[in-house]
C-alpha cells in the first residue's frame, strides 16, 4: 500500500461531537502524519444529530488547532460523497493512494471501499456497531481510536 494522502472524519472521528473537544490523540495523529509527509484532508458531514448545524461545524473546525494540519476542509449537511469526490478531484492523486478514516461504516467507510481506496475505521463511541455489510464491504484497518493510526501506515 502506497498511502500520499489521508481524509479524516470530522465528528466522532477527531473531534467528540458529545463533550465539543477534540479526541486527546487527534493532535498527536495528525503531527505523526503530517511529519511522515501525508497530504492531510478533512470532510465533514452535519446531519440533524450531530449536535451542530452548518455555520456551528464550519466555525468549530476554523476554530480548532487542528485545522492547520489540513490542507482542505469542506463541510457539508447534504452529501458527503460529493465532498470527498471534490477532495479527491483536488488531491490529483489516484483512489488507491488516498486513506478514508471514518467512524461510520455506512458513510465514509462504504465510499473509500466502493471507489478503491484503502479505509480505517474508528470502531468506537455511537457508531461501533455499525458494523460492515455486503453494501458497505469490509474496512482494510479497523482501529479503536486514531492514535493508533501510527501503527497501520509506514
Amino acid at each position: 500500500m502506497n498511502i500520499k494522502a489521508i481524509i479524516f472524519d470530522w465528528g466522532r472521528t477527531l473531534f467528540d461531537s458529545d463533550t465539543k473537544k477534540e479526541f486527546e490523540e487527534s493532535k498527536e495523529a495528525l503531527a505523526f502524519c503530517r511529519d511522515k509527509g501525508y497530504r492531510l484532508a478533512c470532510a465533514s458531514l452535519v446531519s440533524i444529530h450531530a449536535n451542530a448545524n452548518l455555520e456551528e461545524r464550519t466555525a468549530q473546525i476554523e476554530k480548532s488547532f487542528l485545522r492547520n494540519f489540513f490542507e482542505f476542509v469542506y463541510v457539508t449537511n447534504q452529501d458527503k460523497d460529493k465532498i470527498l469526490d471534490k477532495i479527491v478531484s483536488e488531491l490529483k492523486l489516484p483512489r488507491k493512494e488516498i486513506l478514508i478514516v471514518d467512524d461510520r461504516m455506512i458513510r465514509g467507510i462504504k465510499y473509500g471501499n466502493l471507489r478503491g481506496h484503502p479505509t480505517a475505521w474508528i470502531q468506537r463511541g455511537k457508531f461501533a456497531t455499525e458494523l460492515p455489510n455486503k453494501d458497505t464491504k469490509d474496512p482494510t484497518f479497523i482501529l479503536k481510536s486514531i492514535g493508533e493510526l501510527k501503527n497501520i501506515i509506514p
